[in-house]
């Protein structure tokens, strides 16, 4: 598993620096309300994926496990899906137009592209998914490589050359349509799915139930993607383009953190969903991880100024934009911290608790942001209602992984808030 983690992060390792310097680039050359819209557009697209989250994870288990009938499920899958978000599309307009009144003509691009591109997306998934049952990261680590630096050169130089946060985002859409072909050549996964004559009526019936099967991990996911949504589109409707350019900016700088809690999260979970062990292991990942995950807060807050004047093109300037980036961090960190629970829980079969956990955590980042913005109508105060319900959500999954009570509760608030409370007191100085 060594060399497969290795393999997953070498890849990544590149495509985050590529990540980090695309931000100033961006921010640049489309400015802070561009960065805004293709915010809204990296969001509005995340949401498509609730449409198979669940029901991939399922498959990846009876891929894994050698069942026969899969080629057919999934190719009937396949084809369901699609017909499903083409009917509804009309609808997902309408909805997402709701959230822009004055600014309609950008819902509408938006939403039209963001379905376009999961169209165009969901093939090479499929490729990924039977990769992943097979545990052939080194060529999944391959293909992202390849495919996340054509995106990146794309996107950087589209928005040099073009200076217009539309072409900028038509451009990597339709890359999707090269990532097809490019999947197949090096996943090397021979599967003869996407044929209409693998759709029978029992296939059919068997999707159905598997969606019903799924539905609280697809549920879960759902919500996970939700909490993080919610935030870009409260932002974008009460504070404008702008100021959601800053925060998409600096969360999508902090959040190269993952880098190291994603690549672990995607090799282990096959190792999780067939050995079904991992207890013992997860305590100890956990309090390694705490600490390693202490020494990236301190290094992120130390160079703050820096990362601010050359990444950030010095956007944070206020008190605010200083509690902005630290609750931001705070929050990335956290997420990253409780992706191994995740992934174990989900491998175990734990999707109504996860559920749970995440529709009880999207309730806190409502009520807390309402109750709060009363009176303190503040940005940083959304994104302070973010973390504090993504640090109740990171402490249940862990209490769960571990069937830990009050010590790890104890110890993982102690850390959080020595983060903030230290954070805070230097960021203060610069």
């Amino acid at each position: 598993m060594i060399k497969k983690i290795v393999s997953v992060y070498s890849s990544n390792l590149i495509l985050g620096l590529l990540g980090i310097l695309t931000v100033p680039i961006l921010l640049g050359q489309i400015g802070e309300e561009g960065y805004g819209i293709y915010a809204l557009y990296l969001t509005i697209g995340s949401y498509f994926t609730i449409f198979e989250l669940g029901v991939l994870k399922h498959f990846t288990r009876l891929i894994s496990q050698g069942s026969k009938k899969i080629d057919g499920l999934i190719s009937t899958f396949y084809f369901f899906t699609m017909t499903m978000i083409i009917i509804i599309i009309i609808i997902i307009i309408i909805i997402i137009n709701l959230f822009f009144q004055d600014e309609w003509r950008i819902g509408i691009f938006i939403a039209s592209i963001a379905t376009v591109e999961y169209l165009f997306f969901l093939p090479t998934k499929i490729n990924i998914t039977y990769a992943k049952a097979h545990k052939n990261f080194e060529r999944i680590s391959l293909f992202n490589f390849i495919s996340g630096l054509i995106r990146y050169l794309i996107l950087i130089l589209s928005a040099i050359l073009t200076h217009n946060v539309y072409f900028v985002i038509i451009l990597i859409v339709f890359r999707r349509v090269f990532d097809i072909r490019l999947s197949k050549v090096i996943l090397k996964e021979n599967i003869a799915i996407f044929y209409l004559r693998n759709i029978s009526i029992s296939n059919v019936r068997e999707v159905v139930y598997f969606y019903k099967e799924s539905i609280f991990l697809s549920g879960a996911q759902a919500l996970q993607i939700n909490i993080n949504g919610m935030i870009v589109l409260i932002i974008s409707k009460v504070f404008g383009l702008q100021e959601l350019g800053i925060f998409r900016s600096t969360f999508d700088f902090l959040s190269k953190i993952w880098f190291f809690s994603n690549g672990l999260g995607m090799v282990v979970f096959p190792y999780f969903a067939s050995s079904g062990s991992g207890v013992n292991k997860n305590k100890k990942y956990i309090s390694i991880s705490w600490m390693f995950y202490s020494v990236i807060f301190m290094i992120s807050i130390a160079l703050f100024p820096i990362i601010n004047t050359y990444i950030l093109n010095d956007i944070l300037s206020s008190e605010g934009d200083l509690l902005l980036y630290l609750f931001l961090l705070v929050g990335v960190l956290l997420l990253a911290q409780g992706n191994l629970s995740y992934e174990y829980l989900q491998a175990q079969g734990s999707y109504k608790s996860i559920m749970t956990t995440s529709f009880f955590t999207n309730i806190v980042f409502l009520v807390l942001t309402y109750l709060l913005y009363m009176f303190f109508p503040n940005l940083y105060i959304v994104v302070l209602s973010w973390m504090i319900s993504i640090v109740i959500q990171t402490i249940i999954f862990e209490r769960k992984a571990t069937n830990s009570k009050s010590l790890l509760l104890v110890f993982s608030v102690s850390v959080i808030f020595i983060w903030i409370a230290l954070g805070g007191l230097i960021l203060i100085n610069f």
